[in-house]
């Protein structure tokens, strides 16, 4: 049995390595990369948004013991809670019914932070899976950081009902494995998660001999108000979609109103003309005839960028540090994708 866990755990990090990438990733600096190519509905290969980098793959444990600030948390706020049942001799709570004709989500997420809206995802979906996903108020993921001691509600999709395996890892200084049964209903199925311990917790089921995919919840200490974000706190890293068409929303005709204590400017080689939405507004066009467009935005929060050249979208969600000034690079596509 414990051999064939260990294979299952092997298969299961391959596919994960691949939705999350490494932690060699960008640094965090003042300047940011849009618009690196990839597949639209590949989730391996591209992020509309950002994903945190530990130091999950390097020597010692160091950070485990350390306080986050809630600028770690503030991205995944929607997908936890700071009170609830505690889990008692399992890994999640028993598995109830989930109606999602009354509960669809907006978009769903996946490690790298691509984001998808989800009746694209389901028309895309040949065939249906064992799925695994943490619930928020709005959207869905595969990945969260969370504080230690929260609440998490889990959604699985089981194509049969039956008896499933459901398989918690959890990496620190040492790695544990956890297993127990659960009954699953065929269709949606909904329980509870309870991030009681600081590491990486690695989530998946299996179902008639099929595996899930994996849920990853980065569990730390939060740090108390006020006090140092220690030095190791993650750095943000992105890699830009390409999107097709006009913007998902409607855009104001006009330019809306960018102010704050942040300076932005966007620099380009190879675009002109191109428009620019913060937050989902329209705030204006370059015009300068070198490639760059400067803005001010409210420091200390993630804001929404996008850039659109007529055909294609940039998307990303950064933070903005109060008072450091931000320089985006954003390059044109060099292919078409769906």
């Amino acid at each position: 049995m414990l051999n064939k866990l260990i294979v299952i755990t092997a298969i299961i990090f391959l596919g994960v390595s691949c939705a999350i990438g490494d932690s060699d990733g960008n640094k965090g600096n003042s300047h940011d990369n849009v618009g690196l190519g990839g597949d639209y509905l590949n989730p391996n290969t591209i992020s509309s948004g950002y994903y945190p980098n530990f130091p999950w793959y390097s020597t010692g444990g160091s950070f485990y013991s350390q306080g986050y600030s809630e600028i770690t948390f503030s991205p995944f706020r929607e997908y936890y809670v700071t009170s609830g049942t505690p889990v008692v001799g399992g890994i999640i709570s028993t598995p109830a019914q989930f109606d999602i004709t009354q509960k669809t989500p907006s978009k769903i997420y996946y490690g790298t932070g691509q984001a998808l809206p989800y009746s694209q995802y389901v028309s895309t979906v040949p065939s249906r899976i064992n799925e695994l996903w943490v619930r928020g108020a709005t959207n869905w993921t595969q990945y969260v950081v969370s504080p230690v001691g929260t609440w998490l509600q889990l959604v699985a999709y089981a194509p049969v009902e039956g008896p499933t395996g459901f398989y918690e890892i959890v990496q620190t200084d040492t790695n544990t494995l956890k297993y127990k049964t659960y009954q699953f209903y065929s269709g949606y199925n909904t329980m509870n998660f309870n991030a009681d311990q600081v590491g990486r917790h690695m989530l998946y089921f299996v179902v008639n001999n099929q595996p899930s995919n994996v849920v990853i919840v980065d569990v730390f200490a939060q740090a108390e108000p006020g006090s140092m974000v220690p030095s190791t706190s993650p750095a943000v890293s992105y890699v830009g979609p390409i999107l097709t068409g006009s913007p998902q929303y409607n855009p104001q005709l006009t330019p809306g109103l960018a102010s704050g204590d942040v300076s932005v400017t966007i620099k380009s080689n190879g675009m002109r003309g191109y428009d620019v939405y913060l937050d989902e507004v329209y705030i204006g066009k370059e015009t300068s005839g070198d490639g760059s467009f400067s803005f001010s935005v409210i420091g200390n929060m993630y804001h929404d960028i996008r850039v659109f050249d007529g055909q294609f979208n940039y998307p990303k969600r950064i933070y903005f540090q109060s008072g450091v000034s931000k320089i985006i690079n954003v390059e044109p596509g060099t292919a078409v994708y769906i």
